[in-house]
């Protein structure tokens, strides 16, 4: 449902629009989950999110890919400067969006930050403008929302598992197993 309302309002050129579509997002929570299986080394957990993931993504492109062919490209189309400025201002955002989504889903106190969080991430955005790129066979609008999108993701990655390596995570499963040894 979010990929239709992002991409409707990409359509419409209607920042509010996109904006709740981003708050309605789920993909931030499985993204979060795929840097917790790399700093745990959970390779079920990595395999499970990361292809619930991609799926997610893709249904997102061709959400946008159908709203595009149905009622055709925005009127003024989506521009971003395509500099090696902006991508690493986006990598930024990303990073220290990937930080606060990591401490708000650790610590139950502050996770009232996680709609704002979603709204930086902008993951959901990058991937429809791809969608309506391909609609309307503009490769110049694909690459560079390609580029945005892969700097937001890797981003969160790295961000999420800088937290998660601090909160010593990685030590989960050691934990787990020592205390199901003294229960025993």
């Amino acid at each position: 449902l979010s990929a239709f309302i992002v991409a409707s309002g990409l359509l419409l050129n209607n920042a509010t629009i996109v904006i709740g579509g981003m708050l309605v997002t789920p993909v931030l929570t499985p993204v979060l989950a795929i840097a917790l299986g790399f700093a745990t080394g959970e390779q079920t957990t990595l395999k499970k999110e990361a292809l619930f993931v991609l799926k997610s993504f893709l249904t997102i492109i061709v959400s946008a890919l159908v709203l595009t062919i149905l009622f055709g490209d925005a009127e003024h189309p989506f521009v971003f400067d395509n500099s090696v400025r902006t991508a690493v201002l986006y990598f930024i955002v990303a990073l220290a969006s990937g930080i606060a989504a990591t401490l708000a889903w650790t610590r139950k106190e502050i996770a009232e930050i996680l709609p704002g969080v979603a709204v930086a991430v902008s993951l959901v955005p990058p991937l429809s403008l791809i969608g309506i790129g391909i609609g309307a066979l503009d490769f110049e609008v694909m690459r560079v929302h390609f580029f945005i999108f892969l700097f937001n993701f890797l981003g969160i990655i790295v961000g999420s598992l800088g937290v998660f390596s601090m909160l010593k995570f990685y030590k989960a499963e050691k934990h787990v197993e020592a205390k199901t040894k003294q229960m025993k």
